[in-house]
């Protein structure tokens, strides 16, 4: 059973969803949906983790945010989070516009992230054209239409609740540059990538692996979204990447 929880990150609410048993992973949604989106990814890792999926602020049902925040702020307060919910170190996975965070959050405080997976994270694109973001995210929708006509409520809870920061979100996706912080990052790093994603295609992977030392690769037959399209595969394949890279004890 997924439990609701609620956690107080100095004095900001913070909605998650909390299930199974294991190391602790933290699933750090994307700021444009709400953790239930990934109710099917959550499912399939719940068997391998204590799986803590969380709402950032200024999305879902975690607090409104009075000014908008950049990849930084939200890293910052992702490791706050983990002192609310007392965790020391965390697996830590982001998907999208939170794969970013989840990015610097290894950058910025690696003592944290015993593990990392970035899911088709944001940050590495070259074209910085919010058109042509958006026009190919009209395209991965489309290769998805089974998920994306579920989670549109999700997409559309958030650009109304949290209507300043979800926009903020989009002109990010287009515009957010990692490539700088990836060296820093030093947890061991799984980047998973949908071949057929356009938002930020398959090239945005070779650039992250090609700056984050050491880290691996797992490639999807999916578009953007695939580690929730493709719950199976993608819950597998950070299964064995973490018993890959644990360290014995």
């Amino acid at each position: 059973m997924i439990h609701q929880r609620t956690a107080h990150v100095e004095g900001m609410r913070a909605h998650y969803l909390e299930v199974g048993d294991g190391p602790t992973l933290v699933l750090l949604a994307s700021m444009l949906v709400r953790a239930r989106t990934y109710a099917p990814l959550i499912a399939r890792l719940a068997p391998h983790f204590r799986v803590l999926a969380v709402e950032l602020p200024g999305s879902g049902r975690s607090s409104r945010l009075t000014q908008t925040w950049g990849l930084e702020e939200y890293a910052d307060w992702s490791e706050r989070f983990l002192n609310a919910v007392a965790v020391e170190r965390a697996i830590i996975v982001g998907h999208s516009n939170s794969g970013a965070v989840a990015l610097l959050m290894g950058a910025r405080r690696p003592e944290r992230v015993s593990s990392l997976v970035l899911a088709d994270a944001i940050g590495a694109r070259q074209s910085h054209s919010l058109f042509r973001l958006l026009l190919a995210r009209a395209v991965d929708a489309a290769l998805e239409p089974g998920l994306s006509a579920r989670g549109w409520p999700d997409v559309a809870w958030n650009l109304l609740f949290h209507t300043g920061s979800f926009l903020h979100q989009v002109r990010l996706a287009a515009r957010a540059d990692v490539l700088q912080q990836a060296p820093a990052v030093v947890a061991p790093t799984l980047v998973a990538w949908g071949r057929k994603d356009h938002t930020m295609p398959l090239v945005c992977s070779a650039r992250l692996r090609a700056v984050i030392p050491g880290s691996r690769l797992h490639l999807s037959e999916g578009s953007h979204d695939h580690c929730i399209a493709h719950a199976d595969e993608f819950a597998r394949s950070v299964s064995k990447f973490v018993e890959s890279v644990a360290v014995p004890s």
